[in-house]
């Protein structure tokens, strides 16, 4: 069962390192065989087949190209939601052209803590817009 404490610490991780470009503080929680999914990998990747990352290298080498592709973007967590080995974070994306689009990851961790599974959810709108 997830607790409150590992809830937080995830959540602060992900508040925390977004809003402070710190790859090294995103990357704390995930586990070595984390799985990630989203909408922006084929954009990101290059490959419009891939729609997932494997491992923890390949998901920090992502998370720095996406940090790098996305200046003065900023985050505001609107809630937190947990369930029995996961956790779901709603959000809303300020972006530096002034406007806002809402988000949800959900991130399913492992007994000792570590996140092992990352997906990411946008609005049709914006994940076609980008």
């Amino acid at each position: 069962m997830l607790d409150e404490a590992t809830a937080e610490r995830l959540r602060r991780h992900w508040d925390d390192g977004w809003n402070g470009y710190d790859l090294d503080t995103i990357m704390a929680p995930f586990a070595a065989g984390v799985v990630f999914s989203s909408p922006f990998v084929p954009k990101r990747t290059g490959d419009p087949q891939t729609t997932t990352i494997h491992g923890y290298d390949a998901l920090r080498a992502y998370v720095a190209d996406a940090l790098a592709g996305v200046p003065g973007i900023r985050y505001t967590v609107d809630a937190t939601y947990a369930g029995t080995d996961s956790l779901v974070l709603v959000y809303t994306c300020h972006l530096a052209d002034g406007s806002d689009q809402p988000g949800v990851d959900i991130m399913r961790v492992d007994a000792y803590g570590k996140v092992v599974e990352w997906r990411c959810h946008y609005s049709f709108a914006f994940v076609h817009s980008r």
